[in-house]
């Protein structure tokens, strides 16, 4: 029965694991980072829609984004550029939100790529990514409530006007988008929005497509290069593309469209399709925050992208309770202290029961090898003596698996929070961590070294020496190399997670302490 001890909790071990593989790896596959785009200027210089074919070409979409004049918009929390080659978007800063920790400079959410999102698929082939438009206003600026519009016009080799019109609010994230033809017979049945992934806002960055197909969310890791064929998401409330921290997703103003995750070229891009209905279609744009409350004020059910998992019922209050405590303290690296506490006191009788239980095993692990000899050629008397033993001492094996099967929601809630509360990004704990979304590393003769991870493996073999010891001593040697295995995988993790599991590591060490001196 002791190896089935040791296989519960070599089990529950994998299953931390794959946690993490399901969490973190399958989310947010590593996609290729492109060259960095040209510094903005100060100023910043319903009814389903017919589909279209996909663009294969990225010239069908393409243009030189440095070319043209600049419409500069600010408002309350953006501050964007749109070009008049093409009415796109070729700069989207969150003002907000800094570049990186050593660079004071808002965060973009646009590379300066020849595809720019906000670009129009009029066509098989045809786009007016190349087309001159004409502004209605060069700088436009709109603070808290207000609105602001400006729109754009352009006419086609074919003889169609386009225009282009952007509508701002001062205090959102969210803008409206509307586009209108005229001077054709023979309009397009539907027009194609174009998304275009996020730049990496970190060395270690990471981006994933991301849709909501009816009431189902969708992600697709992002490879090296574009995606082959295409990927339909038929009936979206939105789509676009996501990083761990942020979002630009293009929807309906109400109901749903069809949407396509395709290539232009090696770009990947995700294309929103829209009937024409009085020569006219209607699109919104999210690109901001994966925020709570920023997603819930904007609607459409954006909230949606904040994956949760299965356990969200766990995950949500605990990211309350961290925000809560980070009001009192000043300090998320503090927050997380006294949240890991907060947590640890809540297990701690579970904890208890698991403890107890591993000492009773430990209590009778003579008698246990005295079986094994004993009966060693005959498996059915040595399963009958062992229970029987268990009986006398009345000790269950497996009492001590359900306290810990019980705290994995919590962990796995508790890792998820951390994983994706925006807070952490760039927040400075103490001393060489000065951004708890990322990797410890303090310098030392130009050598990033671990600290804090070598600390969370130190404190894991420190605890599992203190564990009482069951099985024999090869198991028991085994389960002495796992602090190895999660140190390793440890070293890529955000500090904030190294800081927690390190916490629940010390807190676990002086509650077994004072769980020995209490049974002696």
């Amino acid at each position: 029965m002791d190896q089935r001890r040791l296989l519960v909790a070599t089990a529950i071990s994998l299953l931390l694991l794959f946690a993490y593989q399901e969490l973190v790896l399958s989310r947010y596959q590593r996609r290729q980072a492109a060259a960095p785009g040209p510094a903005a200027s100060k100023a910043v210089p319903s009814p389903k829609p017919t589909p279209q074919p996909t663009p294969q070409l990225a010239g069908d979409l393409a243009a030189d984004p440095t070319t043209g004049r600049f419409v500069n918009v600010e408002t309350d929390v953006l501050r964007a550029a749109i070009t008049t080659i093409g009415a796109r978007v070729v700069h989207l800063q969150l003002k907000g939100y800094r570049r990186s920790v050593s660079d004071d400079s808002p965060l973009d959410l646009v590379e300066a790529d020849p595809v720019l999102p906000l670009t129009l698929q009029l066509g098989a082939g045809t786009s007016d990514a190349r087309l001159v438009y004409r502004p209605s206003l060069t700088d436009v600026v709109v603070r808290g409530g207000d609105v602001a519009e400006v729109a754009l016009t352009a006419e086609s080799p074919a003889g169609m006007q386009i225009e282009k019109r952007y509508r701002f609010t001062g205090n959102g994230y969210l803008f409206k988008f509307a586009a209108t033809l005229s001077g054709s017979s023979h309009p397009p049945p539907s027009l194609g929005l174009i998304v275009t992934p996020l730049p990496p806002d970190s060395p270690t960055a990471t981006a994933s497509a991301i849709a909501l197909v009816g009431d189902r969310l969708v992600e697709k890791a992002l490879s090296k290069t574009a995606p082959a064929g295409e990927t339909p998401f038929e009936a979206s409330a939105w789509a676009g593309f996501a990083t761990q921290y942020f979002l630009a997703v293009a929807m309906p103003v109400s109901g749903a469209m069809s949407a396509v995750l395709a290539g232009a070229g090696t770009l990947p891009i995700v294309r929103m399709d829209a009937e024409v209905v009085g020569r006219r279609a209607k699109f919104a744009m999210y690109a901001g925050p994966k925020d709570p409350e920023v997603l819930a004020r904007a609607g459409h059910d954006l909230g949606r992208a904040l994956n949760f998992g299965k356990f969200w019922f766990v995950a949500i209050p605990l990211l309350h309770a961290l925000r809560a405590l980070h009001r009192v303290t000043g300090n998320y690296g503090v927050a997380i202290i006294v949240l890991t506490a907060l947590v640890k006191a809540a297990t701690a009788p579970l904890t208890r029961v698991t403890f107890r239980n591993m000492r009773e095993m430990q209590k009778i692990q003579p008698q246990m090898t005295k079986l094994r000899e004993r009966f060693k050629d005959d498996q059915v008397a040595l399963q009958k003596e062992v229970m029987e033993l268990y009986r006398r001492h009345h000790v269950n094996p497996f009492s001590g698996c359900l306290p810990m099967v019980l705290q994995l929601p919590i962990f796995i809630g508790l890792y998820t929070t951390l994983s994706l509360a925006i807070e952490l990004r760039h927040a400075p704990f103490a001393l060489w961590i000065n951004d708890l979304s990322a990797p410890d590393r303090l310098v030392v003769a130009g050598v990033g070294v671990p600290v804090l991870t070598a600390l969370m493996g130190a404190s894991m073999f420190l605890q599992q020496w203190l564990t009482p010891a069951q099985g024999d001593p090869t198991q028991q040697r085994m389960m002495m190399f796992m602090p190895l295995v999660f140190t390793f995988m440890f070293l890529k993790f955000p500090a904030g997670l190294v800081l927690y599991w390190l916490v629940n590591n010390l807190l676990t060490i002086g509650q077994q302490y004072l769980m020995l001196r209490s049974m002696k």
